[in-house]
């Protein structure tokens, strides 16, 4: 039997032995502070990993496009006899029936589902030479699309360097 004292006489550090101690339970600072390293740790190696698969992704998506864009130029070639004119819109002829010789042969449009021609995986319009204008000159090639990659300029490297196709 625990002899209790009145409040007064007890010693001032002396525990109530009738209150249950209660302990609260939490993370340190310090350990909160290892998981969160951890976790940048994580984030920084695996980031550039994602970055470089979208990067893939995009110029995937840029050639799939591309192809698209070949195939209805070339479908324009079988109906109209020649690949669109520069002068009668270049790629917008897919969309948009052209005036001029041979107009009736017309039967477009020639991408399907689309009010204009698609950009590239970075919004940005494909370039369409053709004769003359043709920058690859060591392939014989009635017409080439190119795109200017990430970084939207010519040339460049890696995941900014420019994506050409033609027939």
């Amino acid at each position: 039997m625990v002899l209790m004292l009145p409040m007064r006489l007890r010693k001032k550090n002396e525990k109530d032995p009738n209150k249950k101690r209660v302990r609260h339970e939490a993370f340190t600072m310090i350990e909160i502070l290892l998981v969160v390293g951890i976790i940048g740790a994580l984030a920084a190696a695996l980031l550039p990993r994602l970055m470089r698969r979208a990067a893939q992704a995009d110029i995937g998506k840029t050639k799939t496009t591309m192809q698209s864009i070949k195939g209805a130029i070339l479908e324009y070639k079988m109906d109209m006899g020649r690949i669109p004119l520069k002068r009668e819109g270049g790629l917008d002829a897919l969309i948009q029936k052209p005036t001029g010789r041979g107009a009736e042969r017309w039967d477009g449009p020639y991408i399907s589902g689309k009010d204009e021609v698609p950009l590239d995986a970075w919004n940005g319009e494909f370039i369409y030479n053709t004769g003359a204008d043709i920058k690859n000159k060591n392939k014989f090639r009635y017409f080439e699309l190119i795109s200017l990659g990430a970084n939207g300029e010519e040339g460049g490297e890696g995941d900014n360097a420019d994506i050409v196709t033609g027939e």
